[in-house]
């Protein structure tokens, strides 16, 4: 048994795992969400800016230190898309390894499709063969994988998200407008392209991993707090998803940042990525998923002290 972390650094939030296991299975002992505004502190030219790089390295090194507190005998921590893209990434990873004292390991787009993969479907019973698809929205790229038990596939990595469709197509902070809504639609579609055959498909149980199917749940159970062992498994539907678009479009960042179950941060970014998960449910003729609260982090976790081949 094994007492470890594992630390997501996305493009809107810093995902933190404390958990303990025998190497097959984890249990959570601590899964904080924490928003980080990386994506949006983002500049034109690709790089990150000083302050935002200093309040995130602080915000690791307190996590890490909490989880050492707490018995973690090894951490691990991640970025992906935010990193890939900016161009001074080498000086957020100094940042970390001499502040923190950890590597920070910078992902490619299908390392974390396998790892996303892994994660979501760890606390699901499943024979070898028996095949899943998942859908992990993130802020600042999408990865769809197919997969056959725990086992993952075919992955496709795209460079859309929450809080890069927002800054590129909305003004942050602003009501979003009709023809803006409709370009990023578009946009998205075109991105998309053949994504995948959704005939190969069908009849394939999907998964939404990420804080927008997270946020959304939490809307539709009318949760005032993130409650992880509520959230998983919710369904999410077409019509759901259509509802909370009505919900959202119209209405000023700050209106929506004040419904009950919204996420610190989320409000100027939710309406932008429940629009990419309806183009992404369009284009792979998806009806209906079920939201897992588990994802990255966790197949982190599996994939640096458990015995998961990842």
């Amino acid at each position: 048994m094994i007492r470890a972390a594992a630390i997501d650094i996305g493009t809107n939030t810093t995902l933190a795992l404390l958990a303990e296991g025998d190497g097959e299975t984890l249990r959570t002992i601590k899964d904080s969400l924490t928003p980080n505004h990386l994506g949006e502190a983002l500049r034109e030219d690709g790089t990150l800016p000083a302050d935002a790089i200093a309040l995130n390295v602080d915000l690791l090194n307190e996590l890490v230190r909490e989880f050492r507190s707490k018995g973690a005998a090894d951490i691990v921590a991640c970025s992906t898309a935010v990193m890939r893209t900016a161009r001074n990434r080498d000086e957020f990873q100094r940042a970390v390894k001499d502040i923190v004292g950890i590597d920070l390991k910078i992902l490619s787009g299908s390392q974390e499709a396998t790892l996303t993969y892994t994660g979501a479907v760890s606390a699901l019973e499943l024979l070898p063969h028996e095949r899943v698809n998942v859908i992990d929205l993130g802020g600042g790229s999408t990865e769809v994988i197919s997969g056959q038990g725990n086992v993952p596939g075919q992955s496709v990595s795209l460079e859309v998200g929450a809080v890069n469709m927002t800054k590129r197509f909305f003004t942050i902070g602003e009501t979003a407008q009709p023809d803006e809504i409709a370009r990023l639609r578009h946009e998205v579609r075109m991105i998309q392209g053949n994504l995948f055959s959704p005939e190969y498909h069908s009849n394939v149980p999907w998964i939404l991993v990420g804080g927008t199917p997270v946020t959304l749940a939490m809307l539709k159970l009318g949760l005032t707090r993130y409650q992880p062992e509520k959230i998983s498994g919710v369904e999410l539907t077409l019509e759901d998803i259509d509802s909370m678009i009505g919900r959202f479009a119209g209405r000023h960042p700050d209106e929506l940042q004040a419904l009950p179950a919204m996420p610190p941060g989320r409000g100027k970014f939710i309406l932008a990525g429940t629009l990419l998960l309806r183009e992404l449910f369009d284009v792979l003729q998806i009806s209906a998923g079920k939201v897992s609260e588990r994802g990255l982090r966790h197949g982190l976790w599996l994939a640096h002290f458990g015995r998961q081949e990842v």
